[in-house]
């Protein structure tokens, strides 16, 4: 293979692997509700802690708050009921 297209093979595979990555790494995304049990108050984040004591922690993508709860039910929703919920 003459240098020229060996160059430009590897450029084009360069290229498919960051692509393929970022389509990865995109999907890859949850979304979830969760919901505080006691007073029905709904939250949703992109990431959940699950804690020892059987409480989540997470930080509340419509406030930007730390949020630690207790009595609570994580939902996985997707990402039209995630933008929904944060409006």
């Amino acid at each position: 293979m003459a240098p020229q297209n060996r160059e430009k093979t590897m450029k084009t595979m360069k290229l498919v692997f960051v692509v393929t990555v970022f389509s990865m790494l995109a999907a890859c995304t949850s979304y979830y509700q969760v919901t505080d049990t006691v007073n029905g108050g709904e939250y949703y984040t992109k990431k959940v802690k699950n804690l020892k004591s059987g409480a989540v922690s997470f930080k509340d993508a419509k406030t930007g708050a730390q949020v630690t709860l207790q009595n609570n039910a994580v939902q996985v929703v997707d990402k039209a009921a995630y933008q929904e919920g944060i409006q």
